[in-house]
């Protein structure tokens, strides 16, 4: 993988390295995997020679400039359409007038948008296949082939592959994260409402939330400062103050989450936990029913079920036939649900968050932690039978899916060994508590890369 994004800008700085050869080492990785893209910027390159002669001529640039991102395939770019993983918005998308309020200030800092990544048709499956333009490999095991992780499949893989540093995703259920689990990268579940949805193409308005994907947790970071515009695109990249390891306390709830766990998964969560207390980080176990309650109500009261099918119901009536069958079934479920039954989904989820915050107060730790996905990426040859796809999916989603039910934010680290299947480590906590998280993420990311080298 590619070095951060502050390395990154420091290299480029230094006239180590250029923002032509970041860019052009991209385009030719990205025509060795198949299926991570699904547009590629036709006049990136023009752009990184502009920034780099810019450069030599000493003239002000800001430092993230000339770094390739990618962006997964629900945010607006001006004069693109929007299209969502979908061939069926061919009907209706038209050339977007702006940027998404999140991708705007990403491009006022310099950063050159490689292309639109693949991803789980309209953002609505945990396992990122996608029959319109191929669903693209897990970095682990491409021999077997295996399933990227979704809905932000394509971002996830992208930074996997060491195309880009980071990316941008979003999260309604998991699908920054376990695209992140999937490829040994690191994901971020922001707060609900953290992160402006403003041209970003909807699942669940109650539920999604735009986020980065990057090889680490300071790439997020700076990306997270630079899209809620606390950080000027001018102004030198703020340092992430790790939490001083020896106060942090980690709670790891002995609920669902930790349930039905791949043998490779409960092994390098178990390694984890003992890396992290060896280093002085307290780690205990605890009860958290809630969480079993978090993920009934997602498995049996969908939220995004109603509010995804009021939003297509128009456009599968006119062309459901060139949906993906396994997106446009799970949709028209959502015909099932009334308006009265899903008022009620709204208010039984609200005892929950209130319940969820009461319980983790109880606690008081610094974050959960668990397992980010039950299992290691699956080969994309299970997902041949249909029954047996939808369980794969919900297993996909299990863990994650708590945190957009509680209402919190999470982060997902790489914590297997290298050469292992990937496996991703969730830090959890309530919403708001960002920042925080954060800190702890960026202290525990140390341990884990210590323990790993």
């Amino acid at each position: 993988m590619l070095p951060g994004l502050r390395e990154l800008s420091t290299a480029l700085a230094s006239g180590e390295l250029t923002a032509s050869r970041l860019v052009e080492d991209a385009l030719g990785k990205v025509r060795d995997n198949k299926s991570v893209f699904v547009r590629i910027n036709p006049g990136l390159v023009n752009l990184a020679y502009a920034i780099d002669r810019g450069r030599r001529r000493r003239q002000q640039q800001p430092p993230l400039a000339g770094i390739p991102i990618a962006l997964k395939d629900l945010f607006n770019l001006r004069n693109e359409n929007t299209l969502a993983g979908s061939v069926v918005r061919r009907h209706v998308a038209e050339p977007e007038a702006s940027d998404a309020a999140v991708a705007a200030p990403l491009r006022a800092a310099g950063l050159l948008f490689l292309g639109r990544t693949n991803m789980s048709e309209f953002a609505f499956s945990g396992i990122g296949t996608n029959s319109h333009y191929g669903t693209p490999l897990s970095v682990w095991d491409r021999a077997t082939g295996r399933l990227p992780g979704g809905s932000s499949s394509g971002s996830g893989v992208a930074i996997g592959a060491g195309i880009v540093a980071a990316a941008l995703g979003s999260d309604t259920a998991g699908s920054c994260r376990i695209p992140a689990a999937f490829n040994g990268v690191v994901g971020v579940k922001p707060s609900h409402g953290r992160l402006s949805l403003s041209g970003v193409y909807p699942l669940s308005p109650t539920l999604d939330a735009p986020g980065p994907l990057a090889v680490d947790v300071d790439s997020c970071f700076i990306l997270d400062q630079l899209m809620r515009g606390t950080l000027g695109v001018h102004d030198e990249l703020p340092p992430l103050q790790a939490q001083d390891i020896a106060g942090i306390r980690l709670a790891v709830p002995q609920d669902c989450v930790m349930q039905d766990l791949d043998t490779e998964v409960a092994r390098d969560f178990e390694r984890t936990i003992a890396c992290l207390r060896a280093a002085g980080i307290r780690v205990e176990t605890v009860a958290l029913p809630i969480l079993s309650r978090c993920d009934r109500f997602f498995r049996e009261k969908s939220l995004v079920l109603y509010e995804v099918y009021q939003h297509h119901r128009e456009l599968l009536q006119a062309h459901g036939d060139e949906y993906d069958p396994f997106v446009a079934q799970r949709m028209r479920t959502g015909a099932d649900v009334s308006e009265d039954m899903q008022q009620a989904r709204y208010r039984e989820r609200n005892e929950i968050v209130a319940e969820f915050l009461r319980d983790f107060a109880a606690l008081d730790c610094d974050a959960l932690l668990y397992p980010t996905v039950a299992c290691i990426p699956p080969p994309i040859a299970d997902m041949a039978d249909d029954e047996h796809a939808r369980a794969l999916n919900l297993r996909c989603l299990r863990n994650t899916a708590t945190v957009n039910i509680f209402d919190g934010c999470a982060i997902s680290l790489p914590c297997h060994t290298g050469g292992d299947a990937p496996v991703g480590l969730m830090l959890a906590s309530r919403h708001g508590d960002d920042e925080h998280l954060y800190r702890v993420a960026a202290s525990v990311e140390t341990v884990l890369r210590t323990s790993r080298a």
